[in-house]
C-alpha cells in the first residue's frame, strides 16, 4: 500500500514537471513570435496617404504609425502619394527592409517635384529628401544618391534666389532713377549708381537662367614691354643711347672758343 501511495506520487511529480516544461516552452515560443512579429513593418495607400504600421508584441496584429508619434512619427509618419502613383502593399521582415524600400519610392518623387520647379513643388521635394536622409538603414549607393539630390535641390534653391535679388535690384533702379529724374538734393549722386545697378541686375539674371556672367568687369592690363628671348645677343640697335647734350650745346670738356680758319 505504501509502495502504491509512493508510486502515484511520484508520478504526478513527473506530471507537474512535464507540464511545468510545456507551459515553459510555450512561453518561449510565444514570446519569440511576438519579438519577430514587433521587428516587422508593411505599409499600404490609404485615402492618398502613404500609411506605415509596425508589427505589436504579439503573436500577430500591427499598429499604424501616426504622425505625431514620439519615437517614429517623424520618419514613419503618413505620407503624401501624388496623384496617379500606385503603391502596392508590401511586408518587411525589418527595419532595414522597410528603410531601403522606401528610399526608393520617395526619392523618385521628389525628383518628380523638382522638375516641376514651383516653390510648393521645391517644398514638397526638400521635404521628402529630408524625410529619406532620416532613414537609418540606407546603402553606401543611396547615401550618394541623396547626396546627389540635394545637390540639385541647392542649384534649384539658389537660382531662385537669384531672381529675388534680380527683381530687388530692379526695384532699387527704379527708385534710384526716380530720384535722378527728380532732380533732388541726391540727383547728382543715384545717376552713376543707376548704371552700376543695370549691369549688376543683368548679370543676376544672367545667373539665374544658368548662364555666367561678370558681375564687374575686368580692368584693362597694361600692355606688356616686348622683352628679347633669352639667351639672345644684344644688337647695337637694341642698345639704348646715351642721352647726349641738347641741340646747340658743346659737350662737355670741350673748348667754347672758335677754331681758327686755315688760310
Amino acid at each position: 500500500m505504501a509502495e502504491q501511495v509512493q508510486e502515484s506520487g511520484g508520478g504526478g511529480l513527473k506530471r507537474l514537471g512535464t507540464w511545468l516544461v510545456v507551459l515553459a516552452l510555450l512561453g518561449a515560443v510565444l514570446w519569440l513570435a511576438s519579438d519577430r512579429n514587433q521587428r516587422r513593418y508593411s505599409w499600404a495607400a490609404d485615402s492618398g496617404k502613404l500609411v506605415i504600421s509596425k508589427g505589436r508584441f504579439f503573436p500577430t496584429g500591427q499598429g499604424v504609425i501616426a504622425a505625431d508619434d514620439p519615437q517614429h512619427g517623424k520618419i514613419y509618419g503618413p505620407i503624401t502619394v501624388p496623384q496617379g502613383a500606385k503603391v502596392p502593399d508590401q511586408e518587411f521582415d525589418d527595419q532595414t527592409a522597410l528603410d531601403r524600400a522606401l528610399f526608393d519610392l520617395v526619392v523618385p518623387w521628389a525628383k518628380a517635384d523638382l522638375q516641376k520647379g514651383d516653390e510648393p513643388s521645391i517644398a514638397e521635394a526638400s521635404a521628402l529628401a529630408d524625410r529619406a536622409g532620416a532613414l537609418p538603414g540606407l546603402t553606401a549607393d543611396q547615401h550618394r544618391a541623396l547626396a546627389s539630390m540635394r545637390g540639385d535641390l541647392s542649384y534649384v534653391s539658389a537660382r531662385g534666389e537669384l531672381t529675388q535679388a534680380a527683381k530687388l535690384v530692379l526695384s532699387a533702379r527704379r527708385k534710384l532713377d526716380a530720384v535722378r529724374e527728380g532732380g533732388g538734393e541726391h540727383a547728382l549722386e543715384a545717376g552713376p549708381v543707376v548704371r552700376e545697378l543695370a549691369g549688376i541686375q543683368e548679370a543676376l539674371e544672367q545667373a539665374a537662367q544658368g548662364r555666367s556672367a561678370n558681375i564687374v568687369a575686368p580692368r584693362a592690363a597694361a600692355p606688356a614691354t616686348p622683352q628679347p628671348p633669352a639667351g639672345a645677343a644684344t644688337t647695337p640697335a637694341q642698345q639704348v643711347p646715351t642721352p647726349g647734350p641738347p641741340a646747340g650745346l658743346n659737350p662737355p670738356g670741350s673748348s667754347t672758343a672758335a677754331k681758327p680758319v686755315p688760310r
